[in-house]
C-alpha cells in the first residue's frame, strides 16, 4: 500500500488490510483442558487444591512468592492486599492518578483514602520525588502502577517505604512477566496484584492473582475471599483462626478460569519477547513521523507493552487537532486510542466525595478534614492527559506478523505524509 494514497478518513482505502489478531487465542488444547475441568469441578471450588490450588502454585512459583490467591478479578486481588497490608477507615495510600480507576477504587472500598502523587514525564511511572512529598502521619502504604507494562523505579520507592514503614502494594495488571533490574514485578514490594482479564497477557476471561511472601497479608486476604472450609485448612493453628467466618466477600477465582491459567502460564514469557520484538519493529518504523512520538524510544528487555503510550505532537501537524489526528488514524485501520484521558483525582466521584454516599470514605471522623483534590495537584499527568496521551492496545501483537506491523506503521506515515488534508474531513 503506498503512503500517497487518499487518506482514507477522506474516502481512500486504508492503510492496514491484514485483520488484528485476534486474543485470547483460543484452541483446541483449552478447550480441553476447561471439558476436564468440567468433570472435575465440585467441592475444590471452595477448598484448596484442585485447578485453582494448581494456578496458585503455578504463578508462585512463576513469580518467586511463597503464596498466591486466586481471585475472581484483579479489582479483588487490589482490594483484599490494601486490606491484607492493615489500611482501614481514614487511613492513606499513596497512589498515581495516571491509572485504571480500580488501582484507586480498591483503596476506597477498604474505607482508605487515595493520596495522589505525580508520574514522571518518561515513564508516566509514579514519581518517587512526588511520593516523598505526600506523606503524613496518615500514611499506610504506597500502591505503585506498572502501567502498560513498563516497570516503575521501584528502588526509590522501596527506600521511603521503609524510611517511613510503610507496605509497597504492586499493580502488575498490564505487567505479566516484566521485570525491574532482573527481577518480575509483582515480586519486589510486600504484594503484587495481577487481573487475568482477557485483555491481559495471561488472560483466563475473568480473573485475577495475589501473590507475598507475607503469611499474615496472605491470611487476611483469605479471610475476604475464600469459603471458610479453606480458611479453617489454611489457618489452622494461625494467629486468625478464631476470625474464620463467612462474612467475607467471595473473591475466589471460578476452577474454569484456574485451567486456563495453568495451561496458559508457560507460554507467558515467550510471549513478551514475541511482543517486544513487533513493538520495536514498529517504534523503530515511526521514528521519523511527524505528529507521533513513543513515550518509550526503545524497547527493553524488561518491558511487557500492554500498550504503547505516544506523545501527540501537534507543532509538527500544522495545527491538526490530536481528535482530528486520531480519527484518521483510526479510519486507516489502527484503533488508536486516549486510555486515561482525566487524571483519576479530577473526576467527579473525587471533585464531589461521591462513592458511599454522605461523602464517605472523606468524611470518615480519622481522616483528613481539610482534604481537598485540585487542578494543579498532579502537573505532570494532567498535562500529558490534556494535550499529548495517545495510546495503541498491542498484547495481541505477539502474534502478528511482520507485515501487518508495516501496514500499522503505513498507516502513520500516510497520515503524517498527508497530514494538512485531515483538517477537510471535519
Amino acid at each position: 500500500m503506498a503512503v500517497h494514497d487518499e487518506l482514507a478518513v477522506l474516502g481512500g482505502p486504508k492503510a492496514v488490510q491484514i485483520p488484528f489478531p485476534k486474543w485470547p487465542r483460543r484452541t483446541q488444547a483449552d478447550a480441553e483442558v476447561l471439558l476436564e475441568a468440567f468433570w472435575e469441578t465440585g467441592r475444590e471450588a471452595i477448598e484448596v487444591g484442585g485447578n485453582i490450588g494448581a494456578f496458585e502454585r503455578a504463578f508462585a512459583a512463576y513469580q518467586g512468592r511463597t503464596y498466591a490467591l486466586g481471585l475472581n478479578s484483579g479489582t479483588a486481588a487490589l482490594h483484599l492486599a490494601v486490606m491484607g497490608c492493615g489500611v482501614g477507615p481514614g487511613d492513606e495510600v499513596i497512589v498515581s492518578p495516571y491509572t485504571w480507576g480500580a488501582t484507586v477504587g480498591c483503596i476506597i472500598h477498604a474505607n482508605g483514602i487515595p493520596i495522589f502523587a505525580d508520574i514522571e514525564p518518561n515513564s508516566l511511572n509514579m514519581d518517587p520525588v512526588s511520593v516523598a512529598r505526600k506523606i503524613t502521619p496518615r500514611t499506610k502504604a504506597i500502591m505503585v502502577v506498572h502501567i502498560y507494562g513498563q516497570p516503575a523505579d521501584m528502588d526509590p520507592i522501596l527506600e521511603i517505604a521503609r524510611a517511613h514503614n510503610l507496605k509497597v502494594i504492586e499493580d502488575c495488571s498490564q505487567a505479566h512477566g516484566a521485570t525491574y533490574k532482573g527481577r518480575k514485578v509483582g515480586s519486589i514490594g510486600d504484594v503484587g496484584c495481577f487481573s487475568c482479564q482477557a485483555s491481559k497477557h495471561l488472560p483466563v476471561i475473568e480473573g485475577g492473582i495475589m501473590v507475598t511472601d507475607s503469611e499474615e497479608i496472605y491470611h487476611r486476604a483469605m479471610m475476604g475471599a475464600t469459603h471458610p472450609e479453606r480458611q479453617r485448612v489454611e489457618m489452622a493453628g494461625k494467629p486468625l483462626e478464631r476470625y474464620v467466618d463467612s462474612i467475607g466477600y467471595n473473591f475466589r477465582m471460578h476452577p474454569y478460569a484456574a485451567a486456563l491459567g495453568v495451561a496458559r502460564i508457560g507460554q507467558l514469557d515467550a510471549d513478551n519477547a514475541a511482543r517486544r520484538a513487533k513493538v520495536g519493529r514498529l517504534i523503530a518504523a515511526l521514528r521519523d513521523v511527524p505528529g507521533i512520538e513513543p513515550v518509550f524510544p526503545t524497547v527493553e528487555d524488561g518491558q511487557s507493552y500492554h500498550m504503547i503510550p505516544f506523545r501527540f505532537r501537534g507543532d509538527q501537524l500544522d495545527g491538526v487537532t490530536r481528535e482530528e489526528y486520531r480519527s484518521a488514524i483510526q479510519a486507516e485501520g489502527v484503533a488508536l486510542n486516549s486510555y486515561v484521558r482525566l487524571p483519576i483525582h479530577l473526576r467527579p466521584r473525587f471533585q464531589e466525595f461521591a462513592f458511599y454516599g454522605k461523602g464517605y470514605p472523606w468524611k470518615i471522623p480519622d481522616a483528613d478534614p481539610n482534604l481537598v483534590y485540585r487542578e494543579g495537584d498532579c502537573p505532570v499527568a494532567e498535562k500529558f492527559c490534556a494535550e499529548s496521551e495517545l495510546t495503541l492496545y498491542t498484547t495481541p501483537l505477539c502474534g502478528a506478523s511482520d507485515e501487518l506491523i508495516d501496514q500499522m506503521a503505513a498507516a502513520f506515515t500516510k497520515v503524517g505524509d498527508r497530514y494538512r488534508r485531515v483538517l477537510v474531513a471535519t
